[in-house]
């Protein structure tokens, strides 16, 4: 009897290949798989079987449409020539057949689309499905028009809409061939696919910006259209909550535009727009993971600021205590939108904030001691400190406080004493030849 063997697990010798019993391989995506006994292995995430989701999908039966006969034929275990009567031909030579169990909406999913979809693959008289993505609990992400996925079944998805459940007969010729994928797939087998279009991305255009040239990618002409299916895949990152991936993609973009040389104003209008929707977005995520220095670096480069991004501005200055900023931000946005409750609500948050720096900073001017004889106001400039330190901490949102300029080192000194008890980092940084110290949350 053939060994059977799993090379990504446990490997294999050369005599194993030259054993006269032969050897098996069994090839999958999961290495860490060890269950031997079973085709798809239990997994906590999957909430139903290929049957009951069948079942589910309504899919189990397709009746005969004829209101003279009514025959039921079954998916599974079923005779495929019963199923063709049923089915149209997406090729001219009949060799992808379909059936539309349930129809989609919307426009026909583009030819190079990223398309999202769960599926079940069958062959004739079998009861157990050859591939399945229920099994695994999770949809899969197929790319059209780059040859990952077999003929017949690209035609297929290509022919459907968002949220469609079809039915595909593949010939062999479109599906594994002569050769087939022993020992799961066998040689010269039809299948049949039972799909449903989740979703899809239209982000196909991304991907030739590539392949461009260097005098290509920086043509508006060429570019544009690539960007354009950027902007695609990055909303859908930041729908999904992925604010990582987000920022990767709306870099790619500001940096694709960069570096583009314009050539006549309408070009330098519309490359201003992008521009302007790439740093707003990019600032937005900085925001979403509490990032708010970075996010105030995109948002200063938008070209044609807008109450959104001033907004979100005056969020991330608001996050690093640069509370007069802050609100020249908000009242910007205010002006461009004098009816938006979120800026106003903003605009008091500030305000409060402000009022309660304040506050404590004339504490501090008002205990600071500049001679020996002063040393009893020590304790009062100490508990001030203290205060400020514990003001940044118990703010959700603030992740830095800048202090004021004109104290004393041995008044800076008590400063980095208190911060360093709670836990706080005292950071120095110098810009444009000014030097700000500044308090700042602990990242970890």
């Amino acid at each position: 009897m053939a060994k059977n063997i799993n090379p990504l697990v446990d490997g294999f010798r050369i005599g194993d290949l030259i054993n006269e019993d032969g050897v098996m391989f069994e090839i999958g995506d999961d290495i860490n798989n060890n269950e031997d006994d079973e085709e798809f292995s239990y997994s906590p995430h999957v909430q139903f079987s290929n049957e009951e989701m069948l079942n589910m999908l309504n899919m189990n039966s397709i009746e005969d449409e004829d209101e003279d006969e009514k025959e039921t034929v079954s998916l599974c275990g079923m005779s495929f020539s019963k199923l063709k009567t049923k089915m149209t031909s997406l090729t001219p030579n009949g060799k992808v057949m379909k059936y539309v169990k349930q129809r989609g909406v919307g426009e026909i999913i583009p030819n190079n689309a990223q398309a999202i979809v769960h599926y079940i693959g069958y062959f004739e008289y079998r009861d157990e499905p050859f591939d399945s993505t229920y099994s695994i609990g999770k949809p899969r992400s197929l790319r059209l028009g780059q040859s990952f996925i077999i003929p017949g079944l690209e035609i297929g998805i290509r022919s459907m809409q968002k949220h469609e459940i079809a039915i595909f007969l593949i010939h062999p010729d479109y599906a594994y061939k002569a050769v087939g994928c022993p020992p799961r797939i066998p040689p010269n087998e039809e299948v049949i696919f039972v799909v449903q279009l989740v979703d899809y991305i239209d982000d196909g255009c991304a991907q030739t910006y590539k392949n461009f040239t260097e005098e290509e990618k920086q043509s508006f002409r060429y570019v544009v259209q690539p960007v354009k299916h950027m902007f695609v895949a990055a909303k859908d990152y930041c729908t999904k909550f992925n604010y990582k991936q987000a920022i990767r993609e709306y870099r790619k973009i500001a940096d694709c535009l960069e570096s583009i040389k314009l050539q006549n104003d309408l070009e330098e209008k519309e490359m201003s727009e992008l521009l302007s929707r790439a740093y707003t977005n990019l600032g937005i995520c900085h925001n979403k993971e509490n990032m708010p220095t970075k996010a105030c670096l995109a948002l200063r480069k938008v070209p044609k600021p807008t109450a959104k991004s001033y907004y979100h501005y005056g969020q991330a200055l608001l996050n690093i205590g640069e509370y007069n900023e802050a609100m020249k931000a908000f009242q910007k946005a205010w002006v461009l939108e004098p009816h938006d409750d979120s800026i106003r609500k903003a605009i008091r948050i500030t305000n409060v904030k402000q009022r309660e720096y304040l506050e404590i900073e004339k504490r501090l001017w008002k205990n600071c001691f500049r001679s020996n004889e002063e040393q009893i106001k020590v304790n009062e400039f100490r508990k001030a400190a203290r205060d400020l330190c514990e003001r940044l901490i118990n703010s959700n949102d603030a992740v830095r406080q800048n202090l004021s300029e004109g104290f004393t080192k041995e008044e800076y000194e008590i400063i980095r004493e208190e911060a360093a008890i709670l836990g706080l980092n005292v950071v120095t940084s110098v810009r444009y030849g000014k030097e700000t110290i500044f308090l700042q949350k602990s990242k970890s």
